[in-house]
C-alpha cells in the first residue's frame, strides 16, 4: 500500500467503555487507501461501531494512535446506523442545517446541497417531511447529509438497513462510484452480499481484535497456511466460530 495514498491510519487501538471489565477494542489496527472500500464484518458486540465512532472523533482512544490524511477534518464523514435528521424538517430543510453547520460560503452550500439531491435522486421528496419518507427514501438521505461534506473518508454503519431491494441497489451504486472517484470508505454491515459487492479488501473483527484482513479474493482463495474458502459467510465462519447476527 502507498503511503502517499494512505487515507487513514489506526494502530494500536484500545477502548473500554466505563464499567466494562473488557475493552471493546484490544489494540486495533487499520489502513484506508484513497479509492478503496474496506468491508467491516463481525457479530453483534464486535467492536465495529466503536471502531467507527473512533475514526469519526466522537470518542478518543484510550491507547493507540489515529492518522487521517484528509486536507480537512471535516472531509471525514459518517453514515451513522440510525438515521441521524429532523424528521418535522423536510429533506431539503435537513440538508440546509446540516450544510450550515460545515460554516461553508451560502452560495457552495446551495451548490452542495443540489448536488446532494442529484446523487441521491431526492428530488421528488426534497420539500416531504423526513418522518413521512419512505425507509429508502430515509437512507438515501442520511447518506445526502453525508455528501454535504464532499468526504475524502467515509464511514458507512450498516447504510442499508431496514431498505427494499431498489434502495439498496440504488445505495450501493452510490458507494461505489464515490469509490471509483478516489474516496476511502470503511463499510460495516451485516450482509456478506453487500461486502462481496463493493469492497476489495476486508477486516474481520471480533471481541475487539482482527481476525482476518486483507484482500478479499486472496482471504477467499487461501495460501499454503490458511485453507480456501467457498463464500465470504464461510471465511466469516472459520474465524469467528459463530453466525454473524448471534
Amino acid at each position: 500500500m502507498s503511503e502517499a495514498s494512505l487515507a487513514v491510519s489506526a494502530t494500536g487501538l484500545v477502548y473500554r467503555y466505563p464499567g466494562q471489565e473488557t475493552p471493546a477494542l484490544r489494540g486495533m489496527d487499520l489502513r484506508l487507501q484513497r479509492g478503496q472500500a474496506v468491508g467491516l464484518l463481525g457479530p453483534n458486540g464486535s467492536g465495529k461501531s466503536t471502531l467507527i465512532s473512533l475514526l469519526a472523533g466522537l470518542r478518543q482512544p484510550q491507547q493507540g494512535r489515529i492518522e487521517v490524511a484528509a486536507s480537512d477534518r471535516r472531509r471525514v464523514a459518517w453514515v451513522p446506523q440510525e438515521t441521524a435528521f429532523y424528521p418535522d424538517l423536510t429533506c431539503r430543510e435537513n440538508l440546509a442545517f446540516f450544510a450550515a453547520m460545515l460554516a461553508t460560503p451560502r452560495a457552495q452550500a446551495a451548490r452542495r446541497i443540489d448536488e446532494a439531491i442529484a446523487t441521491c435522486m431526492l428530488a421528488e421528496f426534497a420539500d416531504r417531511r423526513a418522518r413521512h419518507c419512505s425507509g429508502g427514501v430515509r437512507r438515501r438521505l442520511n447518506l445526502a447529509i453525508a455528501l454535504l461534506q464532499q468526504p475524502e473518508v467515509l464511514l458507512l454503519d450498516e447504510p442499508t438497513a431496514g431498505v427494499d431491494p431498489q434502495s439498496r441497489a440504488f445505495l450501493l451504486e452510490r458507494v461505489r462510484e464515490l469509490v471509483a472517484a478516489g474516496t476511502a470508505v470503511l463499510y460495516a454491515t451485516h450482509y456478506m452480499e453487500e461486502v462481496s459487492a463493493v469492497c476489495s479488501d476486508i477486516v474481520v473483527l471480533d471481541h475487539g481484535q482482527v481476525l482476518a484482513v486483507g484482500d478479499l479474493a486472496t482471504l477467499l482463495r487461501g495460501d499454503e497456511g490458511t485453507p480456501a474458502h467457498a463464500s465470504l459467510e464461510a471465511l466469516f465462519m472459520h474465524h469467528t466460530q459463530r453466525s454473524l447476527r448471534d
